[in-house]
């Protein structure tokens, strides 16, 4: 590839896409780092609270993003949305509330619509992006269930 298609491809991306790839980049090595390093409980809330500052942060500039310009489907703003949602859930869950049966029950639940929507996103839009989705989910109910 040329340096100027590199370009174009990279503009083409654009802000929100980016900052999506990020929260869903930050969230697996601190879930990561709960699950396999022993840290002080101090140290995960901290995490958490960074992680779910940018998430919410997202969140609401996907939204207004959404609101505002509508460049993308309605299915790619949805799987957007419950894939930030199911990672902030995700953590809270297995961070700050490790034994609560109701926020378990509420991962789940994310994690079930977040690939509801990725299957759809996949088969009505057919842009393979849903994949990740649904992928992620697998993984994320896989070791749910180991823990």
């Amino acid at each position: 590839m040329s340096r100027q298609s590199l370009k174009r491809k990279k503009q083409k991306i654009g802000f929100i896409e980016m900052y999506f790839r990020f929260v869903s980049l930050l969230f697996w090595p601190i879930y990561w780092y709960k699950w396999t390093v022993i840290t002080v409980e101090n140290l995960n809330n901290i995490l958490f609270k960074i992680y779910g500052v940018i998430d919410l942060v997202f969140i609401f500039l996907l939204v207004l993003f959404f609101t505002i310009k509508r460049r993308e489907t309605l299915w790619y703003f949805l799987f957007s949305l419950s894939m930030a949602t199911c990672y902030l859930v995700s953590l809270y869950s297995f961070i700050m509330v490790p034994v609560d049966i109701n926020w378990l029950y509420i991962k789940i639940g994310t994690i079930i619509v977040t690939m509801i929507i990725s299957w759809n996103l996949l088969k009505r839009d057919g842009n393979d992006i849903g994949v990740v989705g649904l992928l992620s989910g697998v993984l994320l109910l896989i070791m749910t269930y180991f823990y």
